[in-house]
């Protein structure tokens, strides 16, 4: 019993752990096959264990969670998931079910495409939207009504005549694949990470904080569910569907009515073979009966609608040789493999690549050189090894000791899953690295953007990041779109950069968990880089602001032997290795006073107003404490506020800051 035990907790904590990857951070490490069958396997044991059964587990509740990241909104009846099945068997055997419950009567069902999007909830007053909604744990979702407002396919006001007092209805938000490849494509140009999957793409673009961005991402909606409605009754799904049709809403156009099984199964196989020549994504279908009183009286279990299904398609998998693991660099030193496999021929495509995340999901799969897997496309976009069918040798595929691309020691921290290469040099790295040092908040070398790096690195001007100081005018007005006062300009910049503080010098070096502000206190603490190359640990960790993981991170860096090459270069070039003492104004007006700044600030940056809170004397916090002397607020602030209020902390405008200053201006 305690062996059933200990594996019906680990499946619980597995669920909860997938739960929180696919509905929090959009980053699913399984597919939702694998994720269904943890599922089936912990229903089973608790069947036939009840003793081990509990109302919190993933069996027993909706998937999800309201974040408190955005304010929750409680729904107004749940909205709950969809029991699902890969089996066509399995779906006869609830429609029979169904139909042996309700014994000589002439049952419809209305059958659609399941849209692989995010699940909202919309709720019209007197038919103004009011408010819009993720479907959370399925009692309480987010308020998501800006983001909502911004997708082309929800009307803001119902356009019908006569509106009802109340209506909430539930639908899908999705992607559509070309928008989705277009968005791919941008977030790539500008050096992101791309969009897993639709699914994926549409959860992230929903959730954002700035609904700009949302607007941006070009998300569409369909109807799928009846919520709440005042003053008006539906006897059937198909005809709150058709209501809600001429109240502006899109539906799908692959939506029909079945009155048997057979007609269901020819759906279904309708659907399957032409899942990818529609416009979106879909992972197979739902059906419903169609009569709303006839789902009430099935009625619900604690997760889901007894009255409907969803039959998801099976999952394409293969099995095949992986031929070789090649391991990267990527843009931030992260060590990943990466499967080359013998090709293969998945649901039309030829798979000759395969995903393997980390060192920690090769050791998970026991993988190696030879083996033979059977691999799926996960969430049928990326192709991912599901488990080793037959071992070629002993073992798994260890990770390397040196960078694939610098040869410099790789380093794993024990709360990491990733390996690194911290080498500030790498080549894999490297125009990350440059496109920083030169940044505005860092050594601010104007006019160094990325067509001129790339221009550079092209002709093999720089190698090193030192090597900006050897550039010359000549260099730069051989460029393409380059003129002589252009070129100036830059050639100054450079010069001037030399000038910047060591806080600004740490900055620009990219140092792991250095951040701007750690740079400054370091900087003030230690006053010099001669100083810094001979402290240690425990030098390190007696500035408060210090951590042991940082510590270690600064250690490390000044350690290492290509830094130090680098900064008896910049020495040589005649950059300033020294931190000079804030210059005041004679009227120090902060002096010893604490800003902590909140919301969009719109006549000033963030920079700036942190210079001048500075030069003037005082410290800018990120959080809000008892010390806290004023919150400069500016336009959509958050609970910052909330809290400085009720610590009666004085809240001012940019306006009450510019009144502050003017006086003391130079």
């Amino acid at each position: 019993m305690e062996d059933i035990q200990s594996c019906i907790d680990h499946l619980r904590k597995e669920l909860a752990r997938h739960n929180n990857l696919y509905y929090n951070k959009n980053a699913p490490e399984i597919s939702d096959s694998e994720y269904d069958s943890l599922v089936k396997e912990l229903e089973r044991l608790e069947l036939e264990n009840p003793i081990f059964l509990s109302l919190n587990s993933p069996t027993q509740k909706v998937s999800g969670f309201a974040s408190s990241s955005f304010e929750q909104v409680k729904h107004f009846s749940p909205m709950l998931s969809l029991d699902n099945t890969y089996s066509q068997e399995e779906t006869a055997k609830w429609y029979e079910k169904v139909e042996k419950k309700f014994e000589n009567k002439n049952i419809e069902f209305t059958i659609e495409p399941k849209v692989d999007g995010l699940s909202a909830s919309l709720i019209y007053l007197n038919g103004i939207l009011i408010v819009g909604a993720t479907r959370g744990d399925g009692g309480t979702g987010e308020n998501i009504t800006e983001n909502v407002k911004t997708i082309r396919d929800i009307p803001h006001k119902l356009k019908i005549k006569n509106p009802p007092q109340l209506f909430e209805l539930r639908g899908e938000v999705y992607i559509d694949k070309l928008d989705f490849k277009k968005l791919n494509e941008e977030i790539i140009k500008a050096g992101g990470e791309r969009f897993a999957n639709p699914r994926n793409a549409a959860a992230g673009s929903l959730r954002q904080k700035k609904s700009c961005i949302t607007a941006e991402r070009k998300l569409s909606f369909f109807v799928h569910s009846f919520g709440k409605i005042n003053g008006k009754q539906f006897k059937k799904q198909s005809e709150f569907l058709l209501y809600c049709k001429e109240c502006g809403f899109q539906l799908q156009k692959d939506f029909t009515i079945c009155r048997s099984l057979k007609e269901i199964a020819n759906f279904m196989d309708i659907m399957s073979s032409k899942r990818d020549f529609l416009q979106y994504e879909i992972d197979g279908i739902v059906i419903k009966v169609n009569s709303l009183r006839l789902q009430n009286e099935l009625g619900y279990t604690n997760k889901s609608p007894r009255w409907a299904m969803a039959f998801k398609f099976p999952a394409k998998q293969a099995t095949t040789v992986l031929s070789k693991i090649r391991v990267q660099v990527g843009r931030t030193g992260i060590i990943t493999p990466s499967a080359i496999l013998e090709p293969v021929m998945i649901g039309g495509v030829t798979i000759s690549h395969a995903t393997l995340h980390n060192f920690e999901e090769i050791m998970r799969l026991n993988v190696n050189e030879g083996d033979t897997i059977l691999v799926e496309r996960a969430g049928d976009v990326i192709p991912k090894i599901v488990k080793v069918i037959k071992k070629k040798s002993v073992g798994f595929f260890r990770p390397p000791h040196n960078c694939p691309s610098c040869a410099n020691k790789i380093v794993k921290e024990n709360e990491e899953v990733a390996y690194r290469c911290i080498n500030p040099e790498c080549p894999a790295q490297f125009k990350r690295h440059l496109m920083h040092f030169v940044a505005r908040n860092a050594m601010d070398i104007d006019g160094f953007g990325s067509a001129v790096v790339d221009q550079l690195l092209e002709r093999k001007k720089i190698q090193t990041l030192a090597d900006i100081y050897r550039l010359t005018y000549n260099d730069f007005v051989a460029l393409k779109l380059f003129k002589e006062k252009k070129a100036k300009n830059l050639a100054k910049a450079i010069t001037e950069s030399k000038k910047q503080p060591l806080s600004k010098l740490l900055f620009a070096l990219g140092i792991r968990h250095v951040g701007e502000k750690v740079s400054e206190i370091i900087a003030r603490k230690f006053k010099n880089i001669e100083v810094l190359f001979n402290a240690n640990i425990e030098d390190f960790t007696r500035i408060p602001e210090v951590g042991e993981v940082v510590a270690l991170s600064l250690k490390e860096f000044f350690e290492n032997k290509t830094v130090h090459n680098i900064i008896d270069t910049l020495i040589a070039f005649g950059v300033n290795m020294i931190e000079l003492e804030t210059q005041t104004t004679k009227n120090a007006v902060f002096k010893n006073k604490v800003f902590v700044l909140t919301g969009e600030l719109q006549d000033c940056t963030r920079r700036k107003i942190c210079e001048i809170i500075k030069s003037l004397g005082g410290r800018v916090a990120s959080s809000i404490s008892k010390k806290t002397d004023y919150v400069l607020a500016g336009a959509n602030v958050g609970s910052k506020l909330e809290k400085a209020q009720k610590l009666n902390i004085k809240i001012i405008s940019e306006a009450d800051f510019k009144a502050m200053t003017a006086e003391n201006k130079n």
